[in-house]
């Protein structure tokens, strides 16, 4: 697991574990009046870091990092606040996670097709396509290919998952069916209407979504 820290001379830290595909190039845009600890790329599970010097600490998970909190919830302080975003801890169930057909949408990934899949799976409107693009990722195909099949492998194990304090849902999420993540969080949590998978277009400071 690759991690940055982002210092903003803060004694609160959030800690943010990103999606599947994604690394910390894509939220270059992401503000705070907190340091920031941006965790991405699941290959490996190794979580390291000394959370010694701050009084207040927040975790914000999103997409396959809900799945991720649970497995590194042993190596996380004690925390304020924990919020899901569009992710379920359980991660390949067929009805709560991430359907078999749509993991395999990412195994199929190539260069020709990748602006199509962002266009249809992650973004509302050519405007947020566009703001997303600009954001991107620059990881390798081969790397995001790896990571899904170590996820699959991680998620076969029997991993207590982290309860999380409130969920962020899209109403227009086509990676996690809505209604399902709904009745899994069972009132704990918020819409974010008009939104689909990535909510990054709307949340350009970790402190509003902490606020949401």
């Amino acid at each position: 697991m690759k991690q940055k820290l982002i210092k903003n001379s803060a004694d609160e830290l959030i800690i943010f574990l990103s999606g599947w595909g994604c690394d910390d190039i894509q939220f270059q845009n992401m503000k705070s009046s907190k340091d920031v600890l941006i965790c991405w790329d699941y290959i490996n599970t190794d979580f390291d870091f000394n959370f010694s010097g701050y009084k207040k600490y927040y975790l914000i998970a999103y997409s396959a990092g809900v799945f991720m909190a649970g497995l590194i919830k042993d190596k996380l302080p004690e925390t304020e606040l924990k919020i899901a975003i569009n992710g379920n801890p359980l991660l390949t169930d067929e009805y709560f996670g991430i359907p078999k057909n749509i993991r395999q949408i990412f195994k199929d990934l190539n260069i020709n097709n990748y602006m199509d899949f962002r266009k249809k799976y992650l973004v509302m409107n050519p405007q947020e396509l566009d703001f997303f693009n600009e954001n991107a990722s620059r990881r390798t195909f081969e790397s995001c290919l790896e990571e899904i099949n170590m996820l699959e492998g991680y998620a076969a194990e029997n991993i207590i998952p982290l309860d999380f304090d409130f969920a962020i849902l899209s109403d227009n999420d086509k990676i996690f069916i809505p209604s399902h993540q709904r009745e899994y969080y069972k009132g704990k949590y918020k819409i974010l209407k008009n939104s689909a998978h990535n909510v990054f277009y709307y949340f350009r400071n970790f402190d509003d979504i902490l606020s949401f």
